[in-house]
């Protein structure tokens, strides 16, 4: 994970230059041991700032497509990003992020499944919060406050737009949920609907303003 790294003390001075970032209880990220970081997602920008500012490395379940060069086919499991299918159950990919989790590190889920088309919190995939349900770990809500207006799924940004007026971004922390370890598919059934709500309220609150 050494490009990890790399890619992160740089993309710091970047985004430190571009927005006023401030970061909120961060004391909740687990210093060691597994745990899924459940996110917001507003734009582009989300995965890169999580991977450059989370105090731990994670690795994020990442849409297939990202992969199709053979650049980024490259360079993307080098920081962190497992390839899944999107709006759809993707054995595979649950199968690596279990083993990570086993192995005792982070991953990270965006459990809408897409960004967001307005700005607002969409539907929860119910193969996200299956994943949830049967990993069994702590699960930290994180939401990333205003990179919608920085740069929204319709929109385009200029990334060599450095200047005085830097854009706010708020990447905050919620307090870890236990949502307990279901190894069969009946009682991951059973759960889902209490989970999804869990997750959902506790989602807005990190994003709220």
């Amino acid at each position: 994970m050494i490009l990890y790294r790399v890619l992160r003390w740089t993309m710091s001075f970047y985004f430190r230059a571009r927005m006023r970032i401030r970061f909120e209880g961060e004391r909740n990220v687990p210093s060691e041991g597994p745990f899924v970081l459940v996110l917001s997602h507003q734009s582009h920008l989300d995965s890169l700032l999580l991977h450059t500012f989370c105090p731990r490395l994670v690795f994020t379940l990442a849409k297939s497509s990202v992969f199709r060069t053979r650049f980024m086919a490259w360079v993307a499991p080098r920081v962190g990003a497992i390839p899944t299918r999107r709006y759809r159950i993707d054995p595979q990919s649950v199968r690596v992020a279990l083993r990570l989790l086993g192995s005792g590190h982070a991953v990270g889920v965006f459990p809408e499944g897409e960004r967001s088309w307005n700005g607002k919190l969409q539907s929860l995939r119910r193969g996200s919060i299956g994943l949830l349900l049967k990993a069994g770990v702590p699960v930290i809500p994180c939401g990333l406050v205003g990179t919608y207006e920085v740069n929204p799924r319709w929109g385009i940004m200029n990334w060599w737009k450095v200047g005085i007026r830097r854009e706010p971004v708020t990447i905050r922390y919620g307090d870890p949920i236990r949502l307990g370890r279901h190894d069969d598919r009946r009682s991951r059934e059973r759960a889902l609907p209490e989970a999804t709500a869990r997750i959902e309220t506790a989602l807005h609150a990190v994003m709220a303003r």
